[in-house]
């Protein structure tokens, strides 16, 4: 019965500790300015295009903006016709093509599981 009481009066103060330590993490992240740029839209990648900015200049600054690109074939087309490079449209097709294989990666761990479509309570 002591050892119980002990036992129960170190968890509190432990649990406290992990608790500050975990807010004293997080909020040292917020207050460090950690800001993710704003997505390069279609707009601004024509306007970098017209004012001649380097393809690798353009694709760096989407890359670094994490967009992805739902374009349809009509619209990289124009894109195309309007002079944006192909190396620019190769990689807004890309980032379209990834963000569908990530998704359906979520996707299928959802229905499967950790340990894949064989393994799961449904097989037993």
């Amino acid at each position: 019965m002591i050892e119980t009481r002990k036992i129960l009066s170190l968890r509190k103060p432990a649990a406290l500790l992990l608790l500050l330590i975990s807010m004293t993490a997080l909020g040292g992240c917020a207050t460090l300015g950690f800001k993710q740029p704003e997505p390069v839209t279609v707009g601004q990648v024509i306007q970098m295009n017209k004012d001649e900015v380097p393809a690798d200049t353009i694709i760096k600054k989407m890359r670094d903006s994490d967009a992805v690109y739902r374009l349809t074939a009509a619209q990289l087309a124009e894109l195309h016709d309007m002079g944006v490079a192909d190396q620019v449209l190769n990689y807004m097709q890309q980032t379209y093509i990834e963000a569908e294989r990530r998704q359906q990666s979520t996707e299928d761990w959802g229905r499967d599981g950790i340990w894949g479509p064989m393994w799961g309570p449904s097989d037993w």
